[in-house]
């Protein structure tokens, strides 16, 4: 390491727990901005290399722009409200079926339009849900935060962090999808056994009223064109992945035929609603802090401390990436901790086999790390939040109770997968 190390680390970690902390509402972005800004001014990360790193993320920034659009579209379509109709009436009035169907629903969410609409939109719609059905409210809304992030190592739409890390060690992250698909199936199902025994006994057999009696959303409240237009969206955006095509700007067109159908309707929402521009900036300030901890050799450190001893061993390097992608992610957030360990894969000097499983351990331990305490991740500080606003306290005790479970138990099931199929024999 450099004589600035000490410099670069500290600025570093002081903007993450501001970031956490958020003290007098500074937003995420705000903070991770004036680290960035701290960086430059102390000379860490030139101007024109800030500059130059904002630029080079045009992929992901692009990506963000039509993955946060296209999810605002679908929340004004009425779209999730539907959706939690189709496993209202799948439950026919039985709570544990009820929460299959809405783990099955979350999944499907969290992997086609990110994780962060599987927790954040889609929770407030099952508390009502259950709510009307009179049941235990916990269970449930639980099950939308943990299986957010279960789902989302499935695709690179599913979880920033999958495009982030792929970005950044410059890997198609599209390669990935054989092996994370699979092993977003495996943490999926892991998540769904723990919750089932862990409320095995608060789950009645039958809930006080009868879906069908229920004047609950339906699909007929989403307009058909446009219905079919994720549809076509969907189909369009995994032809263009199978061709390796630029995930930002294909995103931003799929963004934009959503729009475009959306504003012949009725339905109206403003054409920029939605869009996640904090996340913009806050992916764009933690690019140049962590240029600043590179520069100053922090990340080359870690490196050879954590992936030296494994690095001609394929296996080991998926596994220790994902233990150390994982605790990093609760210890400085998910998005900061992926920045850290892809930089730290880049420079460990691994080989082609190594690099490439390390990469996907590093995905499964940013994605599925963050489970384990609230502050894990930034959207379940938020999913606190909007709980807290619609009058349901949940207790970082009842969180962190289930999260003890549910995370090492499916992070081994996705790993079990990931090394079958990701490393060579």
């Amino acid at each position: 390491m450099t004589t600035t190390a000490p410099l670069a680390a500290v600025i570093f970690l002081v903007t993450i727990g501001l970031v956490i902390v958020r003290p007098r509402r500074l937003t995420e972005a705000m903070a991770a901005l004036l680290g960035a800004g701290a960086m430059v001014a102390a000379g860490l990360v030139p101007p024109g290399a800030a500059v130059g790193d904002v630029v080079g993320h045009w992929n992901i920034l692009l990506f963000f722009v039509g993955l946060t659009g296209s999810a605002a579209v679908a929340e004004r379509s009425g779209l999730f409200e539907g959706l939690a109709g189709a496993a209202a009436r799948l439950s026919a009035g039985r709570p544990r079926r009820l929460l299959v169907a809405l783990v099955a629903v979350g999944a499907i969410v969290a992997a086609l339009l990110s994780n962060d609409a599987a927790a954040l939109v889609l929770t407030p719609v099952v508390y009502v849900l259950v709510a009307r059905f009179g049941l235990a409210p916990l269970p449930y809304v639980l099950a939308c935060t943990f299986v957010a992030d279960a789902a989302s190592l499935a695709l690179p739409v599913s979880n920033p962090v999958n495009v982030i890390v792929a970005d950044r060690l410059g890997v198609s992250a599209v390669s990935l999808v054989p092996v994370l698909l699979p092993a977003a199936v495996a943490s999926v199902a892991a998540l769904l056994g723990c919750l089932l025994v862990i409320y095995r006994r608060e789950l009645p057999a039958r809930s006080p009223l009868s879906p069908a009696a229920d004047s609950w959303a339906s699909w007929t409240g989403v307009p058909r064109r446009l219905l079919a237009a994720f549809v076509v969206a969907v189909v369009a955006f995994g032809v263009a992945s199978a061709m390796d095509l630029p995930l930002g700007p294909t995103m931003t067109a799929v963004w934009l035929l959503l729009l475009g159908v959306e504003r012949t309707g009725r339905r109206r929402g403003r054409p920029l609603e939605g869009i996640g521009w904090s996340l913009l900036v806050f992916v764009a300030a933690m690019g140049i802090l962590v240029d600043g901890l590179s520069s100053a050799g922090v990340t080359a450190w870690l490196a050879a401390l954590v992936l030296g001893p494994v690095r001609d061993s394929p296996a080991a390097a998926m596994v220790v990436a994902a233990a150390a992608a994982a605790i990093g992610s609760n210890l400085v957030n998910n998005l900061p901790a992926a920045f850290v360990m892809a930089d730290a894969v880049h420079g460990a000097g691994l080989s082609q086999a190594s690099a490439h499983a390390a990469a996907i351990g590093t995905i499964i331990g940013s994605d599925l790390g963050p489970n384990l305490t609230p502050v894990g991740s930034v959207a379940t500080l938020l999913w606190f939040v909007i709980l807290r606003q619609r009058g349901l306290e949940v207790s970082t005790w009842s969180y962190i109770r289930v999260g003890l479970i549910v995370t090492p138990i499916t992070i081994l099931a996705a790993l079990g997968v990931a090394l079958l199929l990701g490393v060579p024999r």
